[in-house]
């Protein structure tokens, strides 16, 4: 993933950018043709976007019927900077989903709520539900702000 010009041109502009405790909003599209948009905690692995899901929410039964998803990540509204991509997509479930969805989450943990203990609190998390990952390989890059 890699902007052709603005501020996440700049690798380590990027990876900063992402490394801030912003929502994204994960976007898919319905059996319908309806856009089915949705905020989340995020995590980037510096190839990918991942986004913990339980298997039976929507976006994950639309990700696994089309193979696509868009993120959308914006900051502060005062800096007005952000970014989307729209890419492919899977979903990681069973033991390798769960194990993915803890990995995630220990790391969303860091981010998100740095008080809490990332790995004990993920594997609270992970023991909920039925806990799957969408895993976004991005496309091209399209970005705002400064």
């Amino acid at each position: 993933m890699k902007a052709k010009s603005s501020w996440a041109a700049d690798d380590n502009e990027l990876a900063l950018f992402l490394e801030e405790p912003n929502l994204c909003r994960i976007g898919t599209t319905d059996r319908d043709g309806r856009v089915h948009i949705v905020p989340a905690w995020f995590h980037w692995d510096g190839e990918k976007f991942y986004v913990g899901a339980d298997a039976a929410d929507h976006k994950v039964n639309n990700v696994r019927r089309t193979g696509m998803a868009a993120i959308e990540i914006d900051g502060d509204i005062r800096r007005k900077r952000g970014l989307l991509t729209r890419g492919t997509a899977v979903i990681l479930d069973g033991d390798e989903g769960r194990a993915a969805y803890e990995r995630i989450s220990a790391a969303q943990v860091r981010r998100y709520q740095p008080d809490r203990p990332p790995i004990e609190t993920a594997a609270r998390m992970a023991s909920r539900g039925n806990p799957v990952v969408i895993e976004v390989l991005p496309g091209p890059l399209v970005t705002w702000g400064r």
